[in-house]
């Protein structure tokens, strides 16, 4: 009976144990087909999402117009050397006015080592400068708004342009008086000497040429001519101390003038007869001294009858260049009044601006003529050579007139694209990058721009010299280089990529993103950055959305 209760109760725990086992296997079969179930779903959203973003998907690609700097950028490679002689030059041709260095002499940078004249140039860049300032006022107060002090101010303006302009009548009507009256001084001076020297000539007619032989008739001939020309002259000349007019001043001195050659001529002859076999043992030595004072005097009263003149037409056109001068500054305070006292307008601002644009462009393009008017040094060095001399005319780019050397100094000869060298300026900023250590920049200065071409496989190059700023012991000759050339830099300007830029009939086209839509926008590009963005001038503004590329 035992044996039996332990055979029951040894099948009861088989028959636990089985439905333990039985439960756990259902419980993972359970599990197993949610995960299974789980991952069909997954796959099912997968493929529902693709095609959903599928039929979504946008058929552009666009960029923003975004607001930050554009740079361009000119890159190179070249070879470090030691530095050598630098050739410098004269940009432009004229008269060397100055050397102002001896051979052997140490010079820093920015020393101007020679100049050509350029007092013209200097001129026109002042004014530039000034028109440049003046424009740049204007527009500053224009966007400002008018005060009442800046109106005051203006009306000051506008009445010292007045009192300049009425200063530069009275000092015209002065020195013009007072050339006048110097010529007055000169018509009776001139006067007296014809006087005398004709006097003399008929006393030398009484005592050696009162024949009837040609030389004595050639000699009063000339004496009666100049005698005849005087008489009328001189009766200008009483006209004149009467009624001392400038219309009677000018034909006086005319008249004088053509007086004063014919009794020069008879002078002229009257010595020259005085030379003639026929009377040269009769003529008194005090005579031919009378004679040759008399020429003297003569000459001296044609050069200054000449110098009034000269002065007389030369004092007009000084007056009226001031005059007028004096009077555009007039016309034009008062025209800034007027505009000033308005409200500002739209077209307005443009028209400023333009002007501001327009004298800035002017004064940079005096201050470069002036820059090529003179040597000045790219770097610290020694003078090594110098050819030239004060008062040498020299053409642009020509001769050689200066050579520096820096001592211990490495350099970089590298070429530069015909396509890129009219980017290419000394005053450019250079980055530079050494195959032996690239994770170092470098920076150089541009300090030679050979003129003449280098052709290399058919293709026209320039070369440069780049001077390292600093000296190290780390270069050698002989380094590669990489340098990028920072020719021009927009600041804080609008930009898109190139490559939204599409061009239709001569126009510059931007696709404008409007929702779903685009819409065609005539644009201004300026500069071009070497990242492949675009500056925009007009037509844009920060922010909006533009298609670079339209898929198919």
């Amino acid at each position: 009976m035992e044996k039996q209760e332990d055979v029951k109760q040894e099948i009861q725990h088989l028959e636990k144990d089985a439905e333990k086992g039985l439960k756990k296997m259902i419980k993972k079969a359970k599990r197993k087909t949610k995960i299974i179930i789980g991952i069909i779903l997954i796959i099912i959203l997968i493929i529902i999402g693709f095609f959903i973003f599928k039929e979504s998907e946008s058929p552009y690609q666009w960029a923003k117009v975004k607001k930050g700097d554009v740079i361009e950028e000119v890159s190179a490679t070249g070879t470090v050397e030691s530095a050598e002689e630098v050739d410098l030059r004269f940009k432009t041709s004229g008269i060397i006015q100055s050397i102002n260095v001896k051979i052997g002499q140490q010079v820093y940078k920015g020393t101007y080592l020679a100049r050509i004249s350029s007092g013209e140039v200097q001129s026109q860049y002042v004014q530039a400068q000034a028109s440049y300032n003046q424009a740049k006022a204007k527009l500053d107060q224009l966007l400002a708004g008018a005060t009442s002090e800046e109106i005051k101010v203006a009306e000051q303006v506008e009445t010292n342009a007045q009192i300049a302009f009425d200063d530069a009548q009275a000092k015209a009507d002065n020195d013009l008086n007072q050339d006048y009256n110097s010529a007055l001084v000169y018509l009776i001076n001139a006067s007296s000497k014809c006087n005398k020297a004709i006097a003399d000539l008929k006393d030398m007619e009484k005592e050696y040429f009162y024949r009837s032989a040609p030389l004595d008739n050639t000699y009063r001939g000339k004496r009666a001519a100049a005698e005849s020309s005087f008489l009328e002259a001189d009766e200008y000349v009483d006209e004149v101390i009467v009624n001392q007019t400038y219309g009677n001043i000018d034909l006086a001195l005319t008249g004088m003038r053509l007086t004063i050659q014919k009794v020069i001529s008879a002078l002229d002859y009257a010595k020259t007869a005085m030379a003639d076999p026929a009377v040269r043992e009769d003529v008194a030595a005090a005579d031919k001294t009378i004679i040759d004072t008399d020429i003297t005097n003569i000459n001296t009263a044609y050069s200054n009858i000449n110098t009034a003149q000269t002065d007389i037409a030369n004092q007009k056109i000084t007056n009226q260049v001031n005059i007028n001068t004096a009077q555009s500054t007039l016309d034009k305070a008062k025209a800034d009044l007027e505009e000033l006292e308005a409200p500002p307008r739209t077209v307005d601002t443009a028209i400023y601006q333009a002007d501001v644009d327009k004298y800035w462009a002017n004064m940079n393009e005096y201050l470069q003529k002036l820059k090529d008017a003179s040597i000045i040094a790219p770097f610290n060095g020694t003078i090594a050579k110098i050819d030239g001399k004060i008062g040498e005319v020299i053409s642009a780019n020509d001769k050689v007139i200066i050579s520096l050397i820096s001592p211990g100094a490495f350099q970089i000869r590298a070429d530069i694209s015909e396509a890129d060298i009219s980017k290419v300026d000394t005053e450019d900023s250079v980055e530079i990058i050494l195959d032996a250590f690239p994770e170092e920049k470098w920076i150089g200065q541009i300090i030679e721009v050979e003129p003449g071409e280098t052709v290399i496989e058919a293709v026209v190059y320039y070369r440069i010299k780049i001077l390292f700023k600093e000296i190290s012991d780390k270069l050698k000759s002989g380094m590669s280089a990489d340098v990028i050339i920072q020719t021009d830099k927009k600041e804080n300007v609008l930009y898109v990529p190139y490559r939204a830029i599409v061009f239709k009939d001569d126009k510059k086209i931007v696709r404008v993103l409007k929702g779903k839509k685009i819409e065609e926008v005539e644009v201004e590009t300026g500069l071009r950055g070497s990242e492949g963005e675009v500056e925009i001038i007009s037509g844009l503004e920060e922010g909006q959305e533009v298609v670079t590329y339209i898929k198919k």
